[in-house]
């Protein structure tokens, strides 16, 4: 049965690294080690899934390693072919926003694939670079929060909520991108983002 995942990023991220993050290919969700996954299984309220969850990371890092090929550029693209994702960027702030409401047949695999694909973007951010990156599904009643910053993706705890900084950030990124929108595909907006 098809279920619902949610995702919202906004991220904060000089052109030049945006070029550089879209080009590279996307990270096996097996990049990061097994406990650097515990913060998503630990996120939910539900005491069973938790435990549940916690049981699974390895099989889910293991199916999501199987989903993800190619650049984050064509990742982009293609979801944009399957509709649901929403993609904007103001070159002159730097803010990049992502939103994506898509079905999912994969209770964990789905939220590990959402966080890989956008948590491999830290390696390309500097400086202040920043970025938050939220998940919600339709099977809990929870949002399970990342925070990105320069070679750093932590989640954030149950109950924890973002730094003021990184919410101001977010709010920032919003903005400055729905002040510039275009009203462009997410392809058109990738393929504006100049290759370099």
């Amino acid at each position: 049965m098809s279920r619902n995942l949610t995702v919202a990023a906004a991220i904060t991220i000089a052109t030049p690294r945006l070029q550089s993050y879209l080009r590279a290919p996307v990270p096996p969700a097996s990049a990061w080690a097994e406990h650097e996954w515990v913060g998503l299984c630990e996120a939910w309220s539900d005491a069973a899934t938790r435990r549940r969850y916690r049981a699974e990371p390895a099989g889910a890092v293991a199916e999501c390693d199987r989903w993800v090929g190619g650049d984050h550029a064509d990742l982009l693209r293609g979801l944009d072919d399957d509709g649901g994702l929403t993609l904007g960027h103001d070159g002159d702030s730097g803010a990049l926003v992502l939103d994506l409401d898509t079905r999912v047949d994969f209770p964990l695999p789905s939220p590990v694939w959402a966080f890989t694909v956008l948590r491999g973007v830290a390696a390309f951010l500097a400086d202040d670079d920043s970025g938050l990156v939220e998940v919600t599904v339709d099977w809990a009643p929870d949002v399970v929060l990342m925070q990105l910053s320069p070679g750093r993706s932590v989640f954030l705890g149950r109950g924890v909520a973002p730094t003021a900084r990184a919410r101001d950030a977010e709010f920032d990124a919003r903005c400055a991108v729905s002040d510039t929108d275009r009203g462009e595909t997410a392809s058109e907006v990738v393929d504006r983002v100049p290759a370099g």
